[in-house]
């Protein structure tokens, strides 16, 4: 229990330095979160690996996004997609099919897809297409899994703050700057990746 009020102690500040643009003191709050949940996953005896890796990438996305400037943008949007990846393959273990839940956040990214296409650096249109696709897969796995209702809930609650959270980001990068944005995105961050651990630490 007290790892988890760590966490939401520690992103609530991280949340509170990042709305009052005190950059320096996001440097030393924003990379413990990542550590935080891998401690709370191991304290719930959570075994498999790829859900380590995934939140290692996610780590290293939160660093990588901390800095300004193109280069870095890429290598976090490479992070990121590495850890939807390793998301997906923790999610694959009990995923089965279903086109009536895969079509909901098909249809979803498309859309905002489109929405957004017109601002995206015609440089970044393949790797931000990529990104769509597997963090699109992501949600779809997380609807596929099969398992008890407590798990499958947070879980997919989870998966699709994370997806709402990046999709934050690319409006403010991409379409037009989003009022307190670090506060939303961090927020639903945050709380999809404690959600994910949480939910998967009960299947």
């Amino acid at each position: 229990m007290l790892i988890r009020v760590a966490f939401f102690i520690v992103l609530a500040i991280e949340i509170y330095f990042s709305t009052t643009q005190q950059n320096s003191l996001v440097k030393i709050t924003k990379p413990l979160l990542m550590p935080i949940l891998m401690w709370m996953a191991f304290q719930l005896n959570i075994k498999e690996k790829n859900l380590y890796i995934a939140l290692f990438f996610s780590l290293l996305g939160d660093i990588f996004l901390m800095f300004g400037g193109e280069l870095y943008f890429m290598l976090g949007l490479g992070s990121f997609l590495l850890a939807h990846i390793f998301y997906i393959l923790l999610f694959k273990s009990q995923f089965k099919f279903s086109l009536l839940k895969a079509l909901p956040f098909a249809a979803a990214t498309l859309s905002y897809f489109m929405f957004i296409k017109g601002g995206i650096d015609p440089n970044l249109l393949i790797p931000v297409s990529v990104y769509c696709l597997v963090i699109t897969l992501m949600g779809i796995f997380a609807a596929g899994r099969k398992t008890n209702n407590s798990s499958y809930n947070l879980v997919l609650f989870g998966s699709i703050l994370f997806i709402i959270s990046d999709s934050l980001i690319a409006f403010n990068k991409f379409y037009a700057p989003l009022p307190a944005s670090s506060f939303w995105v961090m927020s639903t961050y945050g709380l999809a990746q404690f959600l994910i651990v949480l939910g998967w630490s009960k299947k």
